[in-house]
């Protein structure tokens, strides 16, 4: 369920209960986008609860809940908190207000001015995706300050700037839903002849998402696609009991807040009984703001992170065409080489002919000792030298492709371990998920030197884990999600027997199967050894291939050279099992 017009007035409802009459305490702002307020209460029974307000203007979760998050702030505070602070610390909440049932939400807080004289000032909030703002203005409605603001040059509708008059935005021609009291009325406002039912719901009313207007639909038993002039009586009655439901037990406050999942992702939530998800997992919460803090907070982690894994991705990609486009020059460069021989052949033949040579000289067919098939080579001579000059020019070359050669060997060599170790690191930002994952290897790209500097982690970052899984005879089989995590995984964790295993001769995770802590009584036989392997391939750069190549062995025989880039080790008394890695739909799920 979108963060709609019902959805906050839900939250405004719970807000005004839980806050209302409260003071501001604290304020902070720990980005560009967030705005939290510390408000405390005085409770009935004596005593006071202190709670977080969360408002923010993020383009892809604008909203406001209560939170439990503990922000981080800057060192210096920004110029709109410090003006906040200014005008509202210590002023009492007055009321929440939402617009017509609108994303605009109203703060309305008493606080006193220069002289100790009672004022009143209002935080208004637009939750309008990229348009998203937080205003601050005074008892005439003139802006004191905005989040964000828009000039001129920004807009020629409507400027945002301290000292102008606040103007709601311009106003749609929907309808509130609650205005709305009887089916005569609903035809009026929904009948849109070309539109699908779900569209023209959303479309005409105020604060509906297209998820709302879909689970009316569902809950009516009528398909998302039908026109409103094709209802038949039956159809018009039970769609019209359906949005009376639904408005009704939103109205009263018969809520119930749930987030519906798909394995470990969450797809919606809802503070109603789904229809359209029934049959999906899902998780109950006691609040609102609850489930939208751990719902948007999931959100907003996995946006930062891939946002970072792309800018990571973007490195990684760019330094691996350069290391293909280097390593395809050094192969031609290297192939050039190849044909070296005729230098020297040339040279040893002109040395044995000398005699019969003179300087001035452009050619000469000489009798070839080397080749049956050729018993005569013609050999290109330079005529400003003199035959012997001609000859060492010849070795000359010869000793050079030769030289060009052996340190073209070291080179590829090199490059070729270099796309390895970028490939690896490719195959590792496919599995991070957390911002450890990726400070992980921000600090890998920064140890082989495609990052110049790194800052600092983050304290509060939660440790990252290999991911678990467990197979079918109850092994735990670990999997390394980066080359720093397969070293601890390995050489850290592991037990010198237990089973290692790993993709032959291509990036992919280290993957540990834990037979050596084994309880009394449980057996493991080649069918874990199997089920692993398959997981070590379905965690490689050959998890779409078909008969991969796993090599097994146990840890004891795995060894770490001296100095070597993270991930990478030696092994032997490896076996080799060849898999076909399980599909997406196939993948176990991790514990």
């Amino acid at each position: 369920m979108a963060f709609d017009g019902i959805t906050i007035y839900a939250v405004c409802r719970e807000l005004n209960e839980a806050l209302q009459g409260g003071r501001i305490d604290k304020i902070y702002q720990p980005d560009e986008h967030e705005v939290i307020l510390q408000i405390r209460k005085i409770q009935e029974g004596g005593g006071s609860q202190t709670r977080r307000l969360l408002l923010t203007t993020l383009a892809n979760s604008p909203r406001l809940h209560l939170t439990a998050r503990r922000p981080e702030n800057p060192l210096q505070p920004p110029m709109f908190c410090m003006l906040l602070r200014k005008h509202l610390s210590g002023g009492r909440l007055l009321s929440i207000d939402q617009y017509h049932t609108d994303r605009i939400v109203a703060l309305t807080f008493e606080a006193l001015d220069e002289l100790g004289d009672p004022v009143r000032k209002r935080l208004i909030l637009e939750i309008m995706g990229k348009h998203s703002n937080l205003f601050l203005v005074d008892e005439t409605d003139t802006i004191l300050d905005a989040l964000h603001h828009v000039g001129i040059t920004m807009s020629s509708v409507r400027q945002v700037l301290p000292g102008l008059p606040y103007v709601l935005p311009v106003h749609s021609d929907k309808w509130d839903p609650f205005e709305i009291q009887d089916v005569g009325l609903f035809r009026t406002v929904v009948s849109m002849p070309k539109e699908p039912l779900y569209k023209a719901l959303y479309l005409s009313i105020n604060g509906f998402s297209p998820f709302l207007a879909r689970e009316i639909l569902a809950r009516a038993g009528i398909a998302d696609t039908a026109l409103y002039p094709h209802l038949t009586q039956d159809e018009e009655a039970r769609l019209y009991g359906a949005y009376r439901e639904v408005l009704d037990t939103v109205a009263e406050g018969r809520l119930s807040y749930r987030i519906y999942r798909e394995g470990q992702h969450m797809v919606e939530f809802s503070i109603l009984p789904s229809v359209l998800m029934q049959g999906a997992e899902e998780e109950t919460y006691d609040t609102l703001s609850q489930l939208l803090d751990v719902f948007y907070q999931q959100k907003d982690t996995s946006q930062k992170i891939r946002q970072k894994a792309q800018d990571l991705s973007r490195l990684i990609s760019n330094n691996l065409d350069r290391a293909r486009r280097k390593a395809r020059l050094q192969e031609k460069q290297l192939e050039d080489t190849k044909g070296r021989e005729i230098y020297r052949i040339q040279g040893e033949l002109i040395t044995a002919n000398i005699y019969q040579l003179k300087k001035g000289m452009k050619s000469c067919s000489l009798p070839n000792f080397y080749e049956e098939d050729q018993p005569l080579l013609d050999i290109r001579l330079d005529e400003n030298l003199t035959p012997a000059q001609n000859a060492q020019e010849l070795f000359d070359r010869y000793n050079k492709l030769k030289r060009t050669e052996a340190a073209l060997q070291v080179q590829l060599k090199q490059t070729y371990e270099e796309i390895e170790c970028l490939e690896s690191i490719e195959s590792s930002l496919a599995l991070s998920d957390q911002e450890r994952d990726l400070e992980n290897l921000r600090q890998e790209l920064h140890e082989t030197g495609y990052i110049r500097r790194v800052k600092k982690a983050q304290r509060n970052l939660a440790a990252s884990k290999p991911i678990e899984f467990q197979t079918s005879e109850g092994v735990k089989v670990w999997i390394g999600k980066n080359n720093i995590q397969n070293d601890q995984l390995t050489f850290r964790t592991a037990q010198p027997n237990d089973l290692w295993l790993h993709v032959k001769d291509m990036p992919g995770s280290h993957t540990i199967l834990f037979v050596s802590g084994l309880s009394e009584g449980t057996n493991y036989t080649e069918q874990s050894i199997l089920e692993a392997a398959r997981l070590a391939a379905a965690h490689s750069k050959a998890a779409a291939g078909s008969q991969v190549p796993v090599d097994y062995t146990l840890r004891r025989y795995v060894k770490k050279p001296s100095g070597a880039r993270p991930g990478f080790v030696i092994y032997t008394h490896q076996k080799t099992l060849y898999v076909t890695p399980p599909s997406a739909q196939d993948m176990p799920a991790p514990l």
